[in-house]
């Protein structure tokens, strides 16, 4: 715990935005309705929380990370939006919380410990729910030219970040990937926000860079400055929902 704590500045602002197309796209494409309760594990500022809000009955967002939920719970009170937040482990509060027929989880499953965060599911998800793993990113494919740059600068200040694949994560367990769901949009990122998401990182955060955070603007600042107008770049940003259900309940 505490590993997010200085990135809470951040990572709001500063990480590829999911978009209200997504969550409305995501809503439609599976039937959420006022009925719907969904629980966002490692809800962090609540971006996901949050943004489903309005597609479902009830929304409660966990997270183990003080300054993350007092960061969702300002972000729900500007928004109007009546999310549930809790602090704690979601696998400690399993018991307590009831049924969901969506649980998404965002960038927070690299940090979950497989066994019991799928036994936590198990008795979370609704026999019928579903599991949503949702990323929004950069798309890699070479339309946003200057990433590969990006990266490369980043990674001078990069420290180690568990790499596990979700298929590997649900291995084993009873859910099954049923589909995925994805939508792109296209933004005007500044070089300053950039920097910022490389802070909003708990592998590159103010805690772990210290005194190295100015070098590091500098350096990002003049790489990107050839890629950039007015100093921002374009940024095309995919959002994606990989999909998983309870293997042979249909779908």
């Amino acid at each position: 715990m505490g590993r997010f704590a200085s990135t809470v500045a951040y990572y709001e602002s500063a990480r590829p935005p999911y978009g209200a197309a997504f969550f409305s796209t995501v809503a439609r494409r599976l039937a959420f309705e006022r009925g719907t309760r969904l629980l966002d594990v490692g809800t962090g500022p609540g971006l996901l929380a949050i943004g489903f809000a309005p597609f479902c009955g009830e929304v409660v967002g966990v997270d183990p990370e003080p300054a993350m939920i007092e960061a969702a719970r300002s972000s729900a009170e500007r928004e109007a939006s009546a999310v549930r937040l809790v602090e704690g482990r979601f696998e400690d509060l399993a018991g307590s919380l009831g049924t969901f027929g969506a649980v998404t989880i965002g960038r927070a499953i690299h940090w979950l410990d497989p066994e019991p965060a799928r036994n936590a599911l198990d008795s979370l998800v609704a026999p019928q729910g579903l599991i949503l793993v949702c990323n929004a990113a950069s798309v890699t494919d070479g339309r946003n030219r200057w990433l590969e740059t990006f990266n490369a600068v980043r990674n001078r200040w990069r420290g180690e970040h568990p790499n596990r694949d979700q298929d590997a994560f649900f291995a084993g367990g009873p859910f099954v990937r049923r589909e995925s769901i994805s939508v792109e949009t296209v933004y005007r990122a500044p070089i300053e926000r950039l920097a910022d998401r490389v802070l909003s990182m708990s592998t590159s955060s103010p805690e772990r860079l210290g005194g190295e955070v100015p070098a590091m603007r500098s350096a990002l600042g003049e790489a990107l400055a050839p890629f950039a107008t007015d100093g921002a770049v374009e940024e095309i940003v995919e959002a994606r929902a990989e999909v998983y259900g309870r293997g042979g309940s249909g779908g």
